[in-house]
């Protein structure tokens, strides 16, 4: 699929057609979703019109938006590359596996030489997070904690202004890392804590991302039933979308630095399985009971957090975390929390003009309280009510965080398109991976 800028329209190539969205980014991305989705041949847009009466932004900023939903919308995954010994080569095959359809998408514009290089940055940010989405979508069992510190590892190669570190079951427990070890001592793989930085073209606050990556999650003890287990290997979405952001960062050469921390994990069931009323202890040194095995997401959260927030400045995580998220907004929006203002205001424009919508839920001492019930810790990994389960795993994370300004999206529903709709293909969605890049180019509060 590729992109070239002319200045008039070409007679004999058909253009596509649009209705009026007012505006709203979000009903426009699913426009443009829909046409990459059903795009099979060559076409041309008008750049100039589609900026002024569906973008209603400049024209540099609408050819960013159109290319990457685009792409977004065009992404098929490549079963056909799969195969024996596919599990070591993923990274070598990523393009066969986030596959787009070979046509060319003529976008025209009066003033086409002025927006070549942000055209190429859509392109980018289209090609990575679709690469996050092959991540999400191979079988869990062609996509171990092994493979994905073999993936980084050919990534780090590749793109020399990251850099890389991946601590072990060994190195965790000289970390003290028991929620990460805790929640894997049932799996045969090694746990594994993926440490990403890339030091930034220019001096300014340093962002911390982390990942949920749960490779599949099982439940444990707690195990889950065969509807719930469904789509299971997809609770790794936040993981894969944290190091293809990094990917993008050091691609397109993003001014401040940034550090991620990628936790990798599987929730099995065996003989060697956290029990409900275990207690473990965290990288931060406190205790925590575990009430429910299959609140596990958050017990790696929180020693990732807890690991990288000492040299951040501001630290937000992506995480498939919990269903009372999607019980409460569905499958196309996400929920964050938030424990500063300035940061959550910077969240809320990113969304808005990136067209990937997002809800704030609360935190606060009445959800808090509900965590410290324990006789045998600190504080318990879930509570016996399950209402307001989102808030309240949030504020668990909270614990974690050391005080710094920090965001946590709950996308478990956004994440995964569970059906066929006509805009993209059954599978991870890359959601919110727009925004938090948009996001991520804010520094000291400046939007």
């Amino acid at each position: 699929m590729q992109f070239i800028l002319k200045g008039k329209m070409e007679e004999g190539i058909p253009g596509l057609t649009w209705e009026k969205t007012e505006g709203d980014r979000a009903s426009l991305r699913d426009m443009v979703n829909q046409w990459g989705y059903c795009l099979k041949r060559d076409c041309q847009i008008d750049l100039d019109a589609f900026a002024a009466e569906l973008f209603q932004g400049t024209v540099r900023e609408a050819a960013g938006f159109l290319v990457e939903a685009l792409m977004q919308g065009a992404y098929r995954f490549g079963r056909k590359a799969l195969g024996p010994g596919a599990s070591k080569r993923i990274f070598e095959l990523r393009n066969e596996l986030a596959a787009l359809p070979a046509v060319t998408v003529f976008l025209v514009s009066a003033g086409e030489g002025a927006i070549e290089d942000v055209i190429e940055k859509a392109r980018c940010l289209g090609r990575c997070r679709n690469y996050a989405r092959m991540l999400g979508d191979l079988p869990a069992n062609y996509l171990t904690a092994d493979d994905l510190c073999l993936y980084a590892g050919r990534l780090a190669e590749e793109r020399p202004a990251l850099s890389l570190e991946i601590f072990r079951d060994q190195e965790l427990r000289q970390m003290g890392c028991g929620g990460i070890l805790g929640v894997n001592q049932a799996s045969k793989t090694s746990a594994a804590l993926l440490h990403l930085g890339y030091e930034g073209r220019g001096e300014g606050p340093v962002t911390a991302l982390v990942g949920k990556g749960v490779m599949f999650d099982s439940g444990g003890i707690h195990l889950k039933s065969m509807s719930d287990m469904e789509g299971m290997k997809y609770d790794m979405c936040g993981a894969a979308d944290v190091l293809c952001l990094m990917e993008y960062a050091a691609e397109t050469g993003f001014d401040f630095p940034l550090a991620a921390a990628i936790p990798l994990v599987e929730n099995a069931v065996g003989e060697n399985s956290l029990r409900m009323g275990d207690v473990i202890t965290m990288v931060s040194g406190k205790t925590v009971e575990v009430y429910n095995t299959d609140a596990e997401g958050r017990l790696i959260l929180a020693d990732a957090l807890a690991f990288v927030a000492e040299g951040a400045d501001r630290l937000v995580d992506l995480a498939t975390l919990t269903y009372s998220c999607r019980d409460a907004l569905g499958d196309e929006t996400a929920g964050f929390f938030c424990n500063d203002e300035t940061l959550a205001e910077q969240v809320e424009t990113a969304s808005k003009d990136s067209g990937e919508p997002v809800w704030r839920l609360p935190l606060g001492e009445r959800y808090r309280r509900q965590l410290f019930w324990s006789k045998a810790a600190d504080m318990a990994n879930y509570m016996p009510d399950k209402r307001a389960g989102a808030s309240v795993a949030g504020c668990f994370l909270e614990e974690f965080v050391e005080g710094k300004p920090w965001v946590h999206f709950d996308m478990v529903g956004p994440a995964v398109q569970r059906a066929e709709n006509g805009r993209m293909e059954k599978g991870a969605t890359g959601r919110m991976f727009a925004a938090v890049a948009k996001l991520l180019s804010y520094a000291n509060g400046a939007v």
